[in-house]
């Protein structure tokens, strides 16, 4: 079950003091974020995703990935998980920055909002549902994604005009990432610039709100109450 989204979070960002502490909004700068767990198998993807960038550094000059939560454990500082692969290709705190400690949800949500994209990463694995996307499509954000083609996640976001898809088709196809991402990184901003969240189609998102996902609790617990009985 992935985790639901709820509108009625992102509009209260208006009523609270609440503000940004990991990055400040720079102009001229496009900065993604990526918010969450890292999932085991999607580093070969990002490794693939660096190279690209490394090969390519003029194209991605004034280009951040801000990475929020991805550490080793919980309230590690230091538990740094991208920085690595970041240092290993000379992209650490130019492209690439990490905050690898956790974050209080609602602070996660303001650093959605002063981002230009949301930029959603799966795994060499299909069984990838799209919370972040979720999350995206609520901050009023366009999506950039990089996923497994079985995703399910990679239907909604291209019907529901939230964002640009890059998918491959797993492991043996992650060398693909590396050459294609420039191109769609460049379609992306292009993407980027006439995005209207208005026209997205929220609808195809709907099974991820907390109120469906609530309900899916609520009948599975129905459901092992039966059995249990």
């Amino acid at each position: 079950m992935p985790y639901g989204g709820e509108q009625a979070d992102h509009d209260l960002l208006k009523s609270i003091t609440i503000k940004p502490y990991l990055f400040e909004k720079t102009a001229g700068t496009v900065q993604m974020v990526y918010a969450g767990a890292m999932l085991p198998k999607a580093y070969g993807p990002l490794e693939a995703i660096f190279k690209s960038i490394c090969e390519q550094p003029a194209m991605f000059r004034n280009v951040e990935f801000h990475f929020i939560g991805t550490g080793k454990t919980t309230n590690d500082p230091e538990g740094y998980n991208i920085k690595p692969l970041a240092e290993k290709y000379g992209l650490w705190q130019t492209n690439i920055y990490e905050y690898p400690r956790r974050i209080p949800y609602l602070d996660v949500l303001v650093h959605l909002q002063i981002s230009d994209g949301i930029f959603i990463l799966g795994s060499t694995e299909p069984h990838y549902t799209p919370s972040k996307a979720y999350q995206g499509v609520l901050s009023g954000k366009p999506i950039l994604a990089v996923l497994h083609t079985q995703s399910t996640a990679v239907k909604m976001v291209r019907e529901s005009g939230a964002g640009v898809v890059l998918d491959f088709n797993g492991e043996s196809r992650v060398r693909m990432i590396e050459n294609s991402f420039a191109q769609v990184f460049q379609d992306y901003l292009l993407f980027e610039k006439q995005f209207d969240p208005s026209k997205i189609n929220s609808s195809l998102f709907e099974q991820y709100s907390a109120k469906s996902v609530t309900a899916q609790l609520t009948h599975l617990l129905d459901e092992a109450l039966i059995i249990e009985n």
